[in-house]
Formats: structure tokens, C-alpha cells, sequence
């Protein structure tokens, strides 16, 4: 079976306290005979990605971060043909629920623009 497990990392300051979390939510793709062993290939592929930034080359604002995870916020089961076939061309790997108030809103989330949401999966 295929899964698609979304990596929450943050990006923290090293040297001064932080007002705010700059957070990235990464996918990744995992292949698993079942929901928890995508669970663990999943923490482990996401751990790997982990950057203690030990010679000060990854910034943020000009400042020096370290990058790192948080957990896996949901894993998707992709949905492929009923004999569990590899991912293909337009087949759906993952998915979120969001809400916002208004259609004008909705809109300019499809357009890329910035509104406020609320994140429900």
C-alpha cells in the first residue's frame, strides 16, 4: 500500500528567543504493508531531513536556524485501483480540510493570495 505522511517542521532561532514559528509542512510518500509501519518509515524518512545547521548556513531572516521536526501531523492512504497498483497519473495522494469564511476568501486561497484559514485536517 501506498501512504502519504505530511512532516511538520519548524524552523528555530539559534541564538535568541523567538516571537513566532515558521512551520513546513512536508509530504512524503511511503510505501508500507500497513498504517503502522507507514508510521515509522514515515518519522524515520522525516527525521533524516532534520538540519542542526551546525556551521550556521541555513538562515531565516538573515538569522541563523536550526530545522527541525515536530511529528507527523496525518497519513493518507493513497488511493490507487482495487489491486493496491503503484500511484499514478492523476490518482489522489493526499488531501486537506480547510475552512474559510467567505466564497471571496476561497478565491484567493485558488489564486495563491493570503487569507486567513482554518485548518481542520
Amino acid at each position: 500500500m501506498w501512504y502519504c505522511a505530511h512532516g511538520i517542521f519548524y524552523f528555530a532561532l539559534k541564538y535568541r528567543e523567538q516571537d513566532s514559528c515558521f512551520i513546513h509542512e512536508n509530504v512524503y510518500l511511503i510505501e508500507a504493508n500497513n498504517a503502522d509501519e507507514a508510521m515509522e518509515k514515515a518519522v524515520n524518512c522525516a527525521k533524516s531531513h532534520e538540519d542542526d545547521n551546525e556551521g550556521d548556513t541555513l538562515t531565516l531572516n538573515g538569522e541563523p536556524v536550526r530545522y527541525l521536526f515536530v511529528g507527523i501531523r496525518k497519513l493518507i492512504t493513497v488511493q490507487t485501483d482495487e489491486n493496491g497498483a503503484e500511484p499514478t497519473n492523476g490518482c489522489e495522494v493526499t488531501y486537506s480540510e480547510l475552512e474559510v469564511d467567505t466564497l471571496e476568501e476561497v478565491e484567493k486561497l485558488a489564486n495563491g493570495d493570503f487569507v486567513e484559514i482554518l485548518y481542520r485536517m
